[in-house]
């Protein structure tokens, strides 16, 4: 009997040996079987890999192996409801019987999902429900692609605005797409695309993310307390997953709307052993201005995403990702006029250009059960997992100002290699990693006209981690996670360890109550600041004049699971920034060094979803924040500009037949700000005339602040709508949209401008979107 086997055969950490004090006593089976699946109804059934295996009201789970087999432990005994998921097929639910003491047998066959809405439609299975039995998934959220299909977007789709809606997440105003996670900067993400870090995922200084809607199977994002396995940043993690085709042929798909237009190719390899698919996109605005007139729209960005994934023989799979982003802002600026330039260099042509490249490959093999680690002959368990990840990304900007005057240059690249081992039980899901990764950075300015050099900072750090992990499943009441991450950096001669740790206990099968906790650290740091818009961004690494960032992550929370497609979950937060680096704005370029302030900083507040995800009929979400974010150095105190104390956010999603109806209303109080309190002429000595002048024709009228950060911007709010409606045309579904953004037009302030040159001062609000309609179609064939 699988339950009586001794599993130990070489020592293990004491922390894998915890007193059985959690272990439930209740009379327990065991529950084994083979799960098959068919394409279609004529084919013969084949064995499924990783299978979502359950057991209904407890936290009891698994995953088929390469051979469609898995074994449950410890199943609590008496009737239960045997549950098996897998992308693409019909959810099973299996009645029977466990013995206390003995082991159930079941053989599942599953079958193709049914086309219900349209023939190319095939519905995800919502994987937060799996999650909740299975993980302690503290301070997680996850989305499938048809939870976000329908809520309202700025010209189109898009994902990273949908991440924007959920608890813990700050917008900082309309135009950026910028993640201020739980008090934490911008930079402070780890955003990934299928595992594979994306510096800057952002277009025209944030206003649109670099994902686009057709190329995103679902996203994951991680708050706080996150496992051993991801570091290199403060607040949170993304990692946004590519959608594989899941229908056999081959398929296409193109979406036009206000912005620009996108096209997908995807289909199957190999007897359906592999799926592929490549898409790009690209604004047209600056393509269709040409044809009318000669002064061309000079702003364009285009994007492409491949995909490809391919299962050999012999239980081992290749993954590859690629992505290639690119905006290109090409003017002219003779022709404006401006009352506050200092000097005339930005007049005539100038460029501003950046973009990102990502190249990953992830390689696994199953090693199935009672494998072995060769020489030491240690058994890895029922079942093991060995991947290896070899990823490039690559960050680059520059800003040319008069054909050469001036140019200011940032280049980020990293080359990185991550492996893993995991080895799966009824109890335990052990596992040890690694991560080594080379860094190339430079920063320069200077005139490429005159060949003079301002500054040209390079840096070439090497960064290592190394990291075990074990999820433990002591009783079906409890599931326990904790992890150790120790990393090093090259340069700053750092080190440092990073314990991880997160516990959920099930008071009854749908109520639990979780806690977690880490220390996080973060070497690679933006100097766009604490601005309302994100336009140049710089990354610069830590050396032996900018230390390591570092903050301790503390959550507690209860999630309550509502029928298997709702949940309500709230969550308390606390981090302590022991070090978080600020941009100095004045940092002087022939000083190293001084391109950031060290500061101190705490955030704490409270956060709550509550979401709602049937397959069909009424879906969406509710999600609301308070949070309080200070920081504080050399005895000055301020909240940070994206410190917002309450963040109120409603979706709905409504699917009929032939319709998609969709809404969004938030409320928010407004973020802090600096007020200007007067404005002076700045003067310059000529030493020709022996007079003081403004040193050019035009005045330089420059701003005195107040206090930092002393006032705040009135509450915001705004309603946005959507509307679609599906087409059979031809064999290919035409689904026509539109979106109302700020549909009754409020005017949320979005900064103020100040005049002090009259007798009575004036302040005058720019306000963010006003009314923005916007039209799609979307064809699928």
């Amino acid at each position: 009997m699988s339950g009586n086997v001794r599993r130990r055969a070489a020592p293990v950490p004491l922390l894998w040996l915890l007193p059985s004090l959690l272990t439930a006593q209740d009379p327990t089976g065991v529950v084994a079987g083979r799960v098959f699946a068919r394409a279609d109804t004529a084919a013969s059934a084949l064995p499924v890999h990783n299978a979502a295996i359950s057991i209904a009201g407890t936290a009891v789970a698994t995953t088929t192996a390469a051979d469609g087999r898995f074994v449950l432990d410890r199943v609590p005994a008496g009737p239960r409801t045997l549950r098996v998921r897998l992308l693409g097929y019909r959810l099973v639910e299996r009645p029977l019987l466990v013995p206390a003491g003995d082991t159930a047998r079941i053989e599942v066959i599953l079958e193709r999902e049914a086309q219900l809405l349209s023939p190319i439609r095939v519905d995800a299975i919502s994987t937060d429900a799996e999650a909740f039995v299975s993980k302690p998934n503290v301070a997680t959220v996850t989305v499938g692609a048809a939870a976000m299909k329908g809520v309202p977007g700025v010209g189109e789709p898009d994902v990273v605005r949908v991440v924007q809606l959920l608890p813990g997440v700050v917008a900082r105003n309309d135009f950026n797409t910028g993640l201020n996670v739980r008090g934490g900067e911008a930079d402070q993400n780890l955003i990934l695309l299928d595992g594979h870090p994306i510096y800057n995922p952002f277009h025209l200084g944030g206003l649109f993310s670099t994902f686009m809607d057709a190329t995103v199977g679902g996203i994951e994002l991680m708050t706080g307390a996150f496992p051993a396995r991801f570091g290199g940043r403060l607040s949170s993690v993304l990692d946004v997953r590519s959608a594989d085709e899941a229908r056999p042929g081959v398929h296409a798909s193109a979406d036009l709307s206000v912005i620009g237009a996108t096209a997908r190719l995807s289909g199957t390899l190999g007897s359906e052993r592999g799926t592929w698919s490549v898409a790009g996109r690209r604004t047209y605005a600056d393509a269709v201005t040409s044809l009318f007139t000669d002064d061309i729209f000079p702003y364009h960005f285009r994007d492409v995403h491949a995909r490809a994934a391919y299962a050999f023989p012999g239980d081992v799979r290749l993954a590859v990702t690629a992505y290639l982003g690119k905006d290109v802002l090409d003017a002219d600026l003779s022709e404006f006029e401006s009352d506050s330039a200092p000097s005339r260099a930005s007049e005539g042509r100038w460029a501003f250009d950046w973009g990102n490249r990502v190249l990953g490959v992830t390689l696994s093999k199953e090693l199935g059960a009672n494998a072995r680690i060769p020489v030491i002959g240690l058994r890895l368990g029922e079942s093991a997992t060995l991947e290896q990840r070899v990823s490039g990304s690559r960050f680059s900007t520059l800003l040319d100002l008069g054909d050469g005057a001036f140019a200011q240059r940032n280049e980020v690249s990293d080359f990185r290699l991550t492996g893993s081992l995991v080895a799966r039980t009824a109890a335990h899901d052990r596992s040890i990693g690694y991560e080594l990764a080379t860094h190339r950075i430079r920063y320069s300015s200077g005139s490429t006209e005159t060949g003079a050099t301002d500054f040209d900072l390079r840096q070439r750090p090497t960064s290592a981690a190394a990291w075990i992990n074990d999820l433990w499943r002591p009783s079906p009441r409890w599931l326990v996670e904790w992890g150790l991450r120790a990393e090093a950096l090259s340069g700053r001669d750092w080190a440092a360890l990073s314990p991880r740790v997160s516990v959920k206990y099930f008071a009854t099968p749908e109520l639990a109550f979780t806690a977690g906790g880490g220390r996080v650290t973060q070497w690679m740091h933006s100097m766009a600041g604490d601005g309302p818009l994100r336009y140049f961004e710089v990354w610069l690494a830590s050396d032996s004049l900018t230390p390591v960032a570092t903050a301790w992550h503390w959550v507690a929370g209860a999630e309550r699971r509502v029928r298997d497609v709702g949940s309500i979950r709230l969550e308390a937060f606390v981090k302590r920034y022991e070090r978080v680096m600020e941009a100095n704005w004045s940092e002087n370029p022939q000083r190293p060094g001084d391109e950031f302030f060290v500061a101190e900083g705490r955030s704490y507040g409270a956060d709550l979803l509550a979401r709602w995800q049937p397959t069909s009929g009424l879906a969406g979400w509710v999600s609301y924040s308070y949070g309080v974010s200070t920081r504080s150095r050399d005895g000055l105190r301020w909240a940070p500009g994206h410190d917002r104390r309450h963040d109120l956010d409603l979706v709905a999603t409504w699917r009929l037949t032939k319709y998609r109806f969709g809404a969004r209303f938030g409320l928010a109080t407004g973020t802090p700000y600096t007020p200007i309190v007067g404005e002076i002429a700045r003067r310059v000595y000529d030493p020709s005339r022996d007079s003081w002048g403004t040193g050019n024709s035009r005045l330089w009228i420059e701003a005195l602040g107040g206090a930092r950060n002393a006032a705040r911007f009135p509450a915001t709010h705004r309603l946005d709508l959507d509307v679609s409606r599906e087409l059979q045309f031809r064999g290919a579904t035409v689904s026509p949209y539109l979106s109302v953004v700020n549909a009754y037009n409020a005017q949320n302030v979005f900064v103020y401008l100040y005049d002090y040159s009259t007798d009575a001062p004036t302040r005058r609000a720019i306000s963010q979107f006003p009314v923005l309609p916007s039209l799609g179609v979307r064809v699928v064939f």
